[in-house]
This record gives structure tokens, C-alpha cells and sequence, in this order.
């Protein structure tokens, strides 16, 4: 996997969370936090991180329970978006901008309605808002956590996640991890999983979260950009949720991306980045 994140730190705390900070930008204006999905890690913003960096102060971290954060008894999208405030808080000093792809976007969400004053503004990719009652990828996080059965035997392991179905067909047709190339091909995704807490995807993944209904209720003040895919290519909002979200968020825009699926950022980063590139300039210049 290419190294393209700069030397990991350890924000301490409970639990401790393992961040990456670019340390760029202009002093005085909002630095911009990366939170990435559910069964993920921070190397999955590697294709935004450097791009942002060369403008911005970036900071991604490891959410509780992946990558090289710590584990925890609970997974509540509430403990979760404390986990981002109290990083906020601790590193950003001052207000930041927050970008979350899935389940970051609903962390995001939730620690906005806690606290609007820590961020300035939200760009929120796929985020999981109010799709529990459709069984949402339940085959998918049933496959991942079988696969954490084996991660003590790495072949075995890696022959377990090749098989993982994907929740919706690839572009050419994959119905599988295994299947895949580019970006998301298995062995990427070997070394998000094998750092993932078996007890997240338990939680997270075969019943409605925790405090998830703080999602579907929230409501940000600030400015906000959603970016949504089409519920054909596999969204995790439903249909025509990202259009009333959109009216109901009262300084929303929505930008839509065809035939791309859920992982917008890891697959289309060109795309993506001309879509961020105007709200982080207009959201910079009202800092």
C-alpha cells in the first residue's frame, strides 16, 4: 500500500486515537478533519489527503475500534461524535471544517447538533443517516465479521475477505471483494479489516447502532455539502433522501455522482475534489 500520509501520532485519551496531521496550511484558518467509514481506517483518504494538504492543514485519525486506535466497550455514534469533538478540541484549536464518508458523515452529524461552535462547516460523503430498516449491507458486515475468525492466519485470512460479497456489482460486474482491482482491491482492504474490533462490527453492523436515531433528526446550522451517490449504484441513502435532506438542511447543497457507488472519494478523487474545492474556499473565507 503507498505511504502517503505523514508520520502517525497518538492523540491520548479513552480511548487513545492514532491521527495524522499535515501540519500545512495558513495559521488562523479552519483545518479540515477526515473521518472515514465503517471497517475502514485513515489510509482510505489517500488519494484527498496529500491533494488537500498542499492547501490546507489536514488531520485524519483512526475512529475507536480501527485501524491503530484503541478498542472500546461501546460503539454508539454518540461516543463516537465525542471522539471527534474532543480531537477538535485538542488538536484544531479552533473551529474545523469536518469531512465524513459513511459512518464518519454521521458522526460528523451528530457532534454538529451537539456542538455547532467546533465546526465551521461539513462536507458529508454517503452518509449513513436512516437506512437500518432495509437491512443495509447486513450481508456484507456478516461476511467481514466472519472473515475476522481468521485473521490470526493470514492466508486463510485473505481468502476470507476475497470472498466478502460486495453490497452492490462493480462497475465490470464484481460481485466480490476478490473480484476487484484498482483502489478497493482485496488487498487493500486485507489491511482495513485486520485492525478492525470484531465487537464494532457486531454493533455497527447487524442491528440499528446505538443512538443512531440522533442521526436522522439532526439538522446542521452550518454550511454543508452532501454528496450523495444514486441508490442504483449502491447509496446509503434512500431514495430521494439526499434531495429532502438537502431542503431540510437550512445552508445545504447537494452534488450527485453517477455510476460510482458509495465510496465516492476513493474511487472518483478528480470528480470529488472539484466538487469540495468551492465550499472549502467559501467556507475558508468566511473563517
Amino acid at each position: 500500500m503507498p505511504k502517503r500520509l505523514p508520520r502517525s501520532r497518538t492523540f491520548k485519551g479513552d480511548p487513545k486515537l492514532v491521527y495524522y496531521d499535515s501540519a500545512t496550511g495558513t495559521a488562523g484558518e479552519p483545518p479540515i478533519v477526515l473521518l472515514h467509514g465503517a471497517t475502514f481506517r485513515s489510509e482510505d483518504w489517500e488519494n484527498i489527503f496529500p491533494r488537500l494538504a498542499t492547501r490546507y492543514r489536514v488531520i485524519a485519525y483512526d475512529a475507536r475500534g480501527h485501524g491503530k486506535s484503541g478498542r472500546a466497550t461501546s460503539y454508539a455514534i454518540g461516543e463516537l461524535a465525542d471522539d471527534l469533538l474532543r480531537l477538535i478540541e485538542g488538536l484544531a484549536g479552533g473551529p474545523a471544517i469536518v469531512i465524513g464518508h459513511s459512518m464518519g458523515g454521521a458522526t460528523a452529524l451528530v457532534a454538529a447538533a451537539k456542538r455547532p461552535s467546533a465546526i465551521r462547516a461539513l462536507a458529508l460523503e454517503e452518509p449513513v443517516v436512516d437506512n437500518w430498516d432495509r437491512d443495509w449491507r447486513a450481508d456484507y458486515y456478516a461476511s467481514v465479521r466472519g472473515a475476522l475468525d481468521s485473521v490470526a492466519e493470514p492466508g486463510a485470512f485473505k481468502r476470507a475477505v476475497a470472498a466478502v460479497p460486495l453490497p452492490a456489482r462493480g462497475p465490470r460486474g464484481e460481485r466480490t471483494v476478490g473480484e476487484v482491482r484498482g483502489f478497493y482491491a482485496a488487498e487493500r482492504l486485507v489491511t482495513y479489516y485486520k485492525d478492525v474490533d470484531p465487537a464494532f462490527v457486531e454493533q455497527f453492523g447487524h442491528a440499528k447502532p446505538d443512538g443512531h436515531e440522533l442521526v436522522g433528526g439532526a439538522v446542521p446550522p452550518m454550511p454543508t455539502l452532501l454528496l450523495a451517490a444514486y441508490v442504483s449504484d449502491g447509496s446509503a441513502l434512500k431514495d430521494g433522501e439526499a434531495e429532502a435532506l438537502a431542503k431540510k438542511w437550512p445552508d445545504a447543497q447537494l452534488v450527485k455522482f453517477p455510476a460510482v457507488g458509495h465510496r465516492i472519494h476513493g474511487l472518483r478523487p478528480e470528480p470529488f475534489l472539484e466538487a469540495l474545492e468551492p465550499f472549502l474556499r467559501k467556507a475558508r473565507a468566511a473563517s
